[in-house]
C-alpha cells in the first residue's frame, strides 16, 4: 500500500509539474471556503492516479517503471546520506543498555537443534524451563530466546523456546525472539543488540554438556567486544571513564537427564540426529570441539562448516592476553563432564532407567584463573577411556 500510495504522489506531481499549476491555487478565502470539495477532489484525483499508475505498471510501461523507481531510489539515497553510519553502527559507552553493577538480569537461552518433526527436544525444553524458574524467582525480568534453524526443519530453535515458555505461563513481553544465530558465537553476537537499558548481569541458559564451551565463546566475543570499543573511543569528547561498562556474566546449568540404556542410542550412527545421541557422546564431542581448536579457530578467518555463519566480527583470540587461561578454564570443567557423564550411554530425552545425577556442581563456581596452567594436552586420552570404557552396574536413580 505505501508503494502505490507513493507511486500515485509521484505520478500527480509530474501531471501538476507538467500543468504549470499546483492544487488550491485559487485565494487564501476561497481555499477555505473550498476546503472540503477540494479534499474530496485530491482523494479522487489520488486513487484515479493511483489505478492509472497500476495500470501502466501492469501493462508493462518500462518508460513510466524505471522514472517512478528512480525517484524512489534518489528518496531513499538521501534519507541514507542523513544518516550518521560511523556512530550507528556502534555502540558508544554513553549510550550503552549495560550498566556496570547493576543487579538487573537478563537470560540468554541458548537453542539446539529440533528434531526432524520440528518439535523440541527435552534438552531444549529443560532449558526454556530453567529460564522460566529464573523470571518468577525475580533473578531476570527479560528472557532472549536464541536460536535459528540450523537443522532446517521450518521452525526456529527461539520460536520453539518462546512456545514452551508460553506454555508454562510466562507472557509474551517477557520473551524477545533472536531467531538469526545458527553457532554459539551468534548467540552472543546478535543477543547483544537485545540486552534491556539498564541491565548488569547476563545470565547463560544452556546444558551441563555444553556450558564449558558456551561460556569460553561468549567470554571470547565480550572481552573483544569490550576492549574493540574501548580503543575505538578512548580519547573521545564525550567519554570520560576508561573501561566499558561490563556484564557480570553467571552460568545457569541445565541438568540433563542420565540414562543407562545404551541400545536407545545411535552413537555408532554419523547421520543420527543429534537428539539419539548419548549425553556421555555428546560430552566427549563437546571436548574435542575444544581440544582440537576447532572453537578457538572458527572464531577467526573463513568458516569451518557449511552452516552460513553471519556474526559481523571475526575474533582472533591469540590476541587476547586472557585466551589461555580462558581456554584452561573452559578444558578443565569439559574434561570433568566427560569423565562424569561416561556412564550416561543413553540420549538425554528422559527415556529408560536413569542414573543418579553424576556431576559435582561445584566445577561451574571454580574462579576463572584455577586452570590457568594450560595442562589440558591429555584430553584426547580422557575421550578414548570414556569411549572404551565397559558399561559397569550402576546405582539408578529414583
Amino acid at each position: 500500500q505505501d508503494f502505490g500510495f507513493r507511486l500515485a504522489q509521484l505520478f500527480s506531481q509530474q501531471q501538476r509539474q507538467r500543468s504549470g499549476t499546483r492544487w488550491g491555487a485559487p485565494h487564501m478565502d476561497a481555499r477555505r471556503e473550498r476546503a472540503p470539495y477540494d479534499a474530496r477532489c485530491r482523494r479522487r484525483r489520488l486513487a484515479g492516479s493511483s489505478w492509472i499508475a497500476a495500470m501502466w505498471l501492469l501493462r508493462g510501461a518500462d518508460a513510466v517503471k524505471v522514472k517512478l523507481l528512480q525517484g524512489l531510489q534518489q528518496e531513499v539515497h538521501a534519507v541514507k546520506q542523513m544518516i550518521d553510519w560511523e556512530v550507528q553502527n556502534q555502540l558508544p559507552p554513553w549510550l550503552s543498555n549495560i550498566q556496570a553493577g547493576s543487579q538487573r538480569g537478563v537470560a540468554i537461552v541458548l537453542g539446539q537443534s529440533l528434531k526432524p518433526d520440528g518439535t523440541p527436544s527435552k534438552v531444549l525444553i529443560d532449558r526454556a524451563r530453567r529460564a522460566k524458574r529464573l523470571l518468577e524467582e525475580g533473578v531476570v525480568d527479560r528472557v532472549i530466546a536464541s536460536g535459528s534453524d540450523p537443522a532446517g526443519v521450518g521452525t526456529t530453535e527461539a520460536a520453539m523456546i518462546a512456545a514452551v515458555l508460553r506454555s508454562e505461563g510466562i507472557s509474551s513481553d517477557k520473551i524477545v525472539l533472536e531467531s538469526q544465530a545458527s553457532t554459539t558465537a551468534e548467540n552472543a553476537w546478535f543477543s547483544l543488540r537485545w540486552i534491556p537499558k539498564g541491565t548488569g548481569r547476563l545470565h547463560l541458559v544452556t546444558s551441563d554438556f555444553h556450558m564449558p564451551r558456551a561460556e569460553y565463546i561468549f567470554e571470547s566475543v565480550l572481552s573483544y567486544f569490550y576492549t574493540a570499543l574501548e580503543a575505538k573511543y578512548t580519547n573521545h569528547e564525550q567519554w570520560d571513564g576508561k573501561t566499558y561498562p561490563r556484564l557480570s556474566m553467571r552460568p545457569e546449568v541445565v541438568e540433563s537427564f542420565c540414562g543407562s540404556e545404551a541400545s536407545l542410542s545411535q552413537d555408532s550412527n554419523p547421520q543420527a540426529d543429534i537428539t539419539d545421541r548419548s549425553l556421555a557422546r555428546r560430552a566427549m564431542d563437546e571436548l574435542k570441539y575444544l581440544g582440537t581448536l576447532e572453537v578457538s579457530n572458527s572464531l577467526y578467518g573463513p568458516p569451518r562448516s557449511p552452516i552460513q555463519y553471519i556474526w559481523p566480527v571475526q575474533i582472533d583470540v591469540k590476541l587476547d592476553p586472557d585466551d589461555s587461561a580462558r581456554l584452561s578454564m573452559a578444558m578443565e570443567r569439559a574434561m570433568t563432564v566427560v569423565r562424569a557423564f561416561c556412564q550416561c550411554r543413553a540420549p538425554p530425552e528422559g527415556k529408560g532407567h536413569h542414573l543418579n545425577y553424576p556431576l559435582d556442581a561445584s566445577i561451574w563456581h571454580v574462579g576463572p584463573h584455577a586452570a590457568a596452567d594450560g595442562r589440558w594436552d591429555h584430553w584426547e586420552q580422557v575421550n578414548t577411556q570414556c569411549d572404551t570404557t565397559p558399561l559397569v552396574s550402576a546405582k539408578v536413580g529414583a
